[in-house]
């Protein structure tokens, strides 16, 4: 027994010697930058004028957090619209990184990692805007893009021929042509489907699908079944579907690669020298990534094999389907985006592994997003019940003209005669953008980029450099809660995008507010209304399909349902407040000095001083959702939907 235990501690010395010298190095390196030698040949970005210290800016002393929304914006009100926070990773490979390319080359400028965060646009938009299209590349990811992607994912890849032809060949898929002559009937289809399964929901005690399934997983299977059905020519019959049980594993996969410090070659790319043998993340990865090849090549086979004519479920298929879900599509598999992928691979020049990540990208890219926004319209409907009743009256006009030929669902060319509607999806999106936090992306040219700023917290011009290979991040939610470009930013109002009929009603419309008029078509496309979908080039390339989605849901949802709040509304409303109030008392300690009462006062006023309860309540459960504060299953909770019984379908 001795001698086991005397050979497992000399077996394991190997693996000893190189973690003590990783700890005597952190403790030399921490002396180093402790005695300040470390730090002379280069200028920390704290010292410049707007520019903070990322390492200990949030609560409790950690890390700035990239895309934490809420927070970033009430930065705003201290730093102003936009300036540098420098965030240098402190793990200990990362500072050993940092001092050994100082002390290989002492006179080179290395600055820290840094991120302009853009909060707001309007006193700067033309330089910042200038900037955000300029935008368009991305810091190489080793974990995510390398290992768990292979270089494949659309959103992963730098700017360069790679990311042009995947682009190319994705925008190609999703124009408006096909969108309106091809795709409209999934859309359609799987909205019908949404309502009719919602209704059976019915009651507590009374329901016909199983108690588990909430509205919620309701409209998460309409964005998933409709891109299923776009991309693959199948469907997915409820919400528990094993390829949406697969896919949502996919997403965790991501979004657990993307965690900041949990893969440190992030920090130190030597380690990616070392064989996966010894590199337990490599071997994770590396799993993650075959996981996620086989689901997208068993989908991709699924519809080889029916363009050839066998039905796939008598395949040897990897991932099976099963009659229903193939047969209940009203996309044929000839007509379906992957198809057309692999009759144009060669002119496109993609592989079949590229082919495989295309597809799956379309459904990576428009389905929880739209189903968020569908949400917050859900929480909108039961808190304003004047703007319910306005929609559905615009709706009903339309439908009973309809109603003589046998139509019963409207098409995108009816909806296009809707104003209000439009209005409605507009201000859906603003309040639920693709990603609240944004999307954070490096200019494509190299070098220094210069600015001048001025904004209320600014005073007077000042200017920012921004060093090459710096990353730039437009906070979309202190975009859109912006008070100078949108009045009452927390209030759900879809007029502020329809202009007035007369000079006499009162104002607050955004800038391009469209006016009403019985002979207008109104676009269904809302890709550039707000900053929802993104800038520039890395705009993303299914709004128009997710914008079309969206208003044949939320038509269909408004012709078929009346909408309540629930008595657990207020009891999570209570709860969201109260967390508020903590981060604002969190936040006031974390800036003694700072003069930011002011906004911090006008944002819990927007949200709590309100004379209307429900709108009280609309205001704190949209942003608690937004924020990650409220989870789907606890919106689920606070709305009941009962069906319209003059106009359910």
């Amino acid at each position: 027994m001795l001698e086991t235990k005397i050979d497992g501690i000399v077996g394991g010395l190997p693996m000893l010697l190189p973690v003590a010298s990783l700890l005597l190095l952190s403790w030399y390196t921490s002396w180093l930058e402790r005695t300040g030698w470390y730090k002379r040949g280069f200028r920390s970005q704290q010292d410049t004028a707007h520019s903070l210290d990322g390492t200990k800016l949030y609560y409790g002393g950690s890390k700035w957090p990239q895309y934490e929304a809420r927070f970033n914006l009430r930065l705003s009100y201290i730093y102003g619209p936009a300036f540098l926070i420098s965030h240098p990773s402190t793990t200990l490979l990362a500072r050993l990184r940092r001092w050994l390319l100082h002390y290989v080359n002492r006179t080179r400028d290395s600055p820290p990692e840094s991120t302009l965060l853009i909060n707001c646009l309007p006193e700067n938009e033309r330089s910042l805007k200038a900037l955000l299209g300029a935008c368009a590349s991305r810091r190489p990811s080793i974990a995510a893009g390398k290992y768990l992607s292979r270089g494949r994912r659309i959103v992963l890849q730098p700017y360069g021929p790679d990311w042009t032809r995947h682009r190319r060949a994705f925008a190609s898929l999703l124009t408006k042509e096909k969108i309106w002559n091809k795709w409209t009937r999934a859309l359609r289809h799987e909205a019908m489907v949404m309502v009719g399964r919602i209704a059976k929901l019915g009651t507590v005690g009374t329901s016909q699908i199983p108690t588990r399934t909430t509205v919620v997983n309701e409209i998460s299977r309409f964005t998933a079944s409709s891109v299923l059905q776009i991309t693959y020519a199948r469907r997915a019959d409820t919400p528990d579907d094993p390829v949406l049980r697969d896919l949502r594993t996919v997403s965790q996969n991501i979004a657990s690669a993307f965690v900041p410090g949990k893969y440190w070659v992030e920090d130190f790319p030597l380690l990616d020298i070392f064989p996966a043998f010894i590199s337990p993340w490599k071997r994770k990865l590396n799993s993650d990534h075959r996981f996620e090849m086989e689901l997208f090549q068993g989908l991709l086979h699924g519809v080889e094999i029916r363009l050839d004519g066998t039905p796939s479920w008598r395949s040897d298929s990897t991932r099976c389907e099963s009659p229903e879900q193939v047969e209940g599509s009203v996309i044929s598999p000839e007509e379906c985006a992957a198809a057309e992928l692999l009759r144009n691979r060669e002119q496109l020049h993609l592989d079949k592994d590229d082919v495989a990540y295309l597809a799956a990208g379309i459904f990576e890219a428009g389905t929880e997003t739209t189903a968020m926004t569908i949400n917050t319209f859900l929480l909108a409907a039961a808190c304003y019940p004047e703007m319910t009743r306005r929609a559905q009256a615009e709706l009903d006009v339309y439908m009973r003209c309809k109603s003589d030929d046998g139509e019963c669902v409207p098409t995108f060319t009816d909806l296009q005669k809707m104003p209000y509607l439009g209005a409605v999806v507009k201000e859906a999106l603003r309040l639920t953008p693709t990603g609240s936090s944004g999307v954070g992306h490096t200019p494509t040219k190299p070098g220094p980029h210069c600015l001048q700023l001025e904004g209320e917290v600014v005073g007077e011009k000042c200017k920012i450099t921004v060093p090459s290979g710096a990353t730039v991040l437009a906070n979309t939610y202190g975009l859109h809660h912006d008070h100078n470009r949108y009045h009452d930013p927390w209030r759900f109002d879809p007029d502020r995008w329809i202009a007035p009929d007369s000079d006499h009603e009162p104002d607050g419309r955004v800038a391009g507010a469209q006016k009403r008029s019985p002979l207008s078509l109104y676009p269904l496309d809302h890709t550039n209304a707000n900053f929802a979908f993104g800038f520039g080039r890395r705009i993303c390339p299914g709004s128009s399909l997710a914008s079309h989605s969206l208003s044949m849901a939320i038509s269909l949802l408004l012709l078929c349902f009346d909408f309540e709040l629930t008595d657990k509304a207020e009891a999570h409303c209570h709860t969201v407040e109260e967390l508020d109030r903590e981060e604002s008392r969190m936040f006031a300690e974390l800036f003694p000095a700072c003069c930011c009462r002011a906004p911090m006062d006008r944002e819990r006023l927007c949200k709590e001083e309100c004379t209307d309860a429900r709108d009280r309540l609309g205001r704190a459960l949209i942003d608690a959702y937004i924020a990650f504060k409220l989870s789907g299953e606890q919106l689920a909770e606070c709305v009941r939907l009962e069906p319209r019984k003059e106009n359910s379908i």
